[in-house]
């Protein structure tokens, strides 16, 4: 291995370089997690400025059951703001979803709570048709855009409602924490979120101008989002809450990350599952930021500790190394779970955090070696300026667009006075 003394010397540096650059990737992640829980908050306004806010249109696009569905539909139904409206919308009458949303309306009577069913498809991304067929029943002023595996406390439309008052404020978009419901695939992808998610945003925001949102919340004003098009724009793009940012900071607006955490409610079920959701997001990062995707690798801290213990046959010193690189993350990881993201990371989670990393790993190779997606049973071939296009759907998944028989007037009008 080391016959060739300047080839050596060039690995063993990358190496090191590697470690270098992720531990300090690693404390400067933690400091600016730190520093934003930390900042000070914005006052959001007594029983006075309540009256003054303005209506605000949730909506909710729906498929199929999620883990604890209802809790998490229920938590938007109990906002503490004078007027809220809540959308859900599903593309088939015999969705699973259309019997909770007819529990909530009949337990949250006093919430003006709306069903729209709507199966007309505009393009690739069938989650922006669903919000495009919603957005057609919206009433208020400020629309808020949240996945359906989403969990939010009762002060939450307050809270992103006082960012928008700034007109500079285009979009307000917040950081989200995993709540795991059980099974080795969901402890992982719990993991990954709760360890990486936070600080990668958060040191991003350092280095740059944030230009892109986060699907777990959405919120902006009707005209900003008439400004650009509305959802249709984004019906074939993958990545639309990273494309409604950028359209949105296109146009001069800011984006803020706002105060709030949200959870998101998971339950993958399978290996197979979190390696499809693992290999779309980062084959998403890889086409939205390739640069930056790229780049990131120097970040993988328990990747570079590893290979140099390999390339040393595990020496005293490579397994010094990967020592302080195992103890940094796992220190960091767990500081900020149980600190700032309140989150509880256990002891026996903790030490999983770098086998997670070394998959992690292996996913980011992997995104580099094609262009496909699994999204929703489908698969799609994603091309470079962020479009997707349909490669084979799943049998269980809903028909194309071309499929579909024309929608007669009167469903119309049924679908939207649900």
């Amino acid at each position: 291995m080391h016959a060739y003394p300047g080839f050596a010397f060039a690995v063993q540096s990358l190496l090191t370089l590697g470690i270098v650059f992720s531990m300090l990737f690693y404390l400067v992640g933690y400091s600016e997690t730190r520093r934003f829980f930390r900042r000070p908050r914005r006052s959001h306004g007594g029983n006075g400025e309540e009256r003054k806010r303005p209506g605000v249109t949730v909506l909710k696009p729906l498929k199929g059951l999620d883990a604890d569905l209802y809790h998490n539909l229920s938590t938007f139904c109990e906002q503490e703001y004078p007027e809220f409206q809540i959308l859900f919308g599903v593309a088939d009458a015999d969705d699973p979803t259309v019997r909770v949303v007819r529990q909530l309306q009949a337990a949250y009577p006093g919430v003006d709570i709306g069903l729209v069913i709507d199966r007309r498809v505009y393009g690739t991304n069938y989650k922006m048709s669903n919000l495009h067929n919603m957005y057609r029943a919206a009433k208020h002023d400020v629309i808020v855009i949240s996945d359906s595996d989403i969990r939010v406390g009762r002060d939450y439309l307050r809270r992103l409602t006082t960012e928008l008052q700034d007109p500079g404020v285009g979009l307000v978009t917040c950081l989200y924490r995993a709540v795991n419901t059980g099974g080795s695939p969901t402890l992982v992808e719990t993991l990954f979120i709760n360890t990486d998610f936070a600080p990668m945003v958060l040191v991003a925001r350092v280095v740059e101008q944030p230009s892109y949102a986060f699907g777990a919340t959405m919120a902006l004003r009707r005209s900003t989002l008439d400004e650009i098009g509305g959802f249709l724009p984004l019906a074939n793009y993958l990545a639309d809450d990273y494309h409604l940012g950028h359209c949105i900071a296109a146009r001069g607006y800011r984006l803020v990350l706002s105060d709030v955490v949200v959870e998101t409610v998971l339950a993958l079920g399978s290996w197979r599952r979190l390696f499809d959701h693992q290999l779309r997001w980062a084959r998403t990062q890889r086409n939205c930021r390739p640069g930056g995707h790229f780049a990131s690798i120097v970040t993988h801290g328990t990747l570079w500790a590893t290979l140099n213990l390999l390339y040393n046959h595990f020496s005293p010193l490579a397994c010094l190394l990967a020592a302080l690189v195992y103890a940094l993350r796992i220190r960091t990881a767990s500081a900020i779970c149980n600190r700032y993201l309140q989150t509880p990371l256990t002891p026996a989670g903790a030490l999983l955090v770098p086998l997670k990393d070394l998959l992690i790993s292996a996913v980011w190779l992997l995104s580099f070696l094609g262009d496909t997606v699994r999204w929703s049973g489908h698969e799609f071939r994603v091309l470079k300026d962020g479009q997707m296009v349909l490669v084979t759907p799943a049998a269980s998944a809903e028909p194309a667009a071309v499929s579909y028989p024309p929608v007669r007037e009167e469903e119309d009008r049924r679908a939207a006075s649900l």
